[in-house]
């Protein structure tokens, strides 16, 4: 009995002893599991964060002032209210103040420090249209120009007449079309022929032919077509139109801002379309809307008469066809600006647009714009930067 008791006691003390060793084993496990999180803890705290999860730096806002890199966004601008406007005015800003705006938002991202804020004053036909005119025909436009000014009739008999009555008729068309863009738009000369014993033609007489500016010389005054008090209301639209463009042009432009406002408001108001009977006089292209390059050209002369800035033409064969397209004068010199062509290109805050704005003779040149060697304005300026020109 006593062995047998023994025996269970020995028993016992093993499991009890057993039981005691895998208490602690457990214990040091748990300690050595709390030590190993201490650590792991400590090295995360610790450690330098991987290449891969530090952010790289943002860029560089794109600058809000010219030079640009890329095409900068244009906020919207709209024009006051001007409640006491008379109702031509009201028709005017009908017909312009949207592409006045678009060109006032324009302006005020796209303007340079860059340029001079030196202005060469407007000159009267600095191509000489007039001035290389002969007594006779000198005199004869003066008459025409004077009398279309005050939508007066006008008459010239042969008999009495102190020069070449026919040749003059077509010496003075140049100048009444180009140094008078406005009246080009309702107003010509017309002429009552004969012919002689020895068939030649000669004009016995010439007058005025007022014509819709909303049409050509076809729908005249004389044939019935349209009232002289109409011609005199859309001859006056139009006048207002350049006028408001004109006074609502933004203050302090440079010379170079101020010829880019202006062409902007002309590429944003005139789609290139040679449809219309209108499309090539100024009419057509501000107050129509539609023009070919004689209707961009007569229009931008006009605005800038208008502003009071120096102002010229250049015809050419670029591409191998007519074109004519206008020249202007900064402190550098004399540039070529072709609006039709800009307007081709984009819109008057994208890079492409100025392609044909405010360039030399030599970019001119390399791009197609083949000028007349005999122009009497030509290029003189050695470059301008444009507003993506670094």
């Amino acid at each position: 009995m006593k062995s047998v008791l023994k025996r269970f006691a020995a028993i016992v003390i093993a499991v009890l002893t057993l039981a005691m060793f895998t208490a602690a084993l457990c214990s040091c496990s748990a300690l050595l599991d709390a030590f190993e999180e201490a650590v792991n803890n400590l090295a995360e705290e610790t450690a330098t964060p991987e290449t891969a999860d530090t952010p790289e730096p943002s860029a560089a806002p794109e600058s809000s002032a010219a030079p640009f890199s890329r095409t900068p966004d244009i906020p919207e601008y709209r024009l006051p209210e001007e409640p006491d406007a008379d109702d031509l005015e009201k028709e005017a800003a009908g017909i312009i103040d949207a592409a006045i705006e678009k060109a006032i938002s324009y302006v005020n991202v796209m303007k340079d420090s860059r340029h001079s804020d030196e202005v060469f004053a407007f000159e009267e036909d600095v191509n000489g249209f007039a001035a290389n005119l002969g007594p006779s025909a000198k005199e004869l436009y003066k008459k025409a120009a004077e009398s279309a000014s005050k939508f007066e009739h006008l008459s010239v008999e042969d008999s009495g007449y102190a020069g070449d009555l026919k040749a003059d008729y077509f010496a003075v068309h140049a100048p009444l079309t180009y140094v008078h863009p406005d009246i080009a738009c309702y107003f010509t000369l017309d002429v009552q022929s004969y012919i002689d014993e020895d068939d030649v033609s000669h004009y016995r007489q010439v007058f005025d032919r007022y014509f819709d500016p909303e049409r050509d010389g076809n729908a005249s005054e004389r044939d019935g077509f349209v009232t002289l008090e109409e011609i005199k209301h859309r001859a006056g639209l139009l006048d207002r139109v350049v006028k408001r463009v004109v006074r609502l042009m933004p203050e302090g432009l440079s010379a170079y801002d101020r010829y880019y406002y202006l062409a902007a408001v002309l590429s944003e108001k005139t789609v290139y379309d040679k449809r219309p009977d209108n499309c090539l006089t100024a009419y057509g292209a501000l107050v129509t809307g539609k023009a070919v390059c004689e209707g961009y050209t007569a229009a931008y002369y006009l605005l800038c008469s208008e502003a009071g800035l120096w102002c010229g033409y250049r015809d050419g064969h670029p591409e191998g066809q007519g074109h004519t397209w206008n020249m202007v004068k900064l402190d550098s010199g004399i540039y070529n600006v072709d609006v039709t062509w800009c307007d081709a290109y984009g819109k008057p805050f994208e890079k492409e647009w100025y392609g044909c704005f405010m360039k030399t003779d030599a970019d001119f040149e390399n791009d197609g714009h083949a000028a007349l060697a005999d122009s009497p304005v030509k290029g003189t300026g050695t470059g301008e930067p444009d507003p993506y020109t670094f």
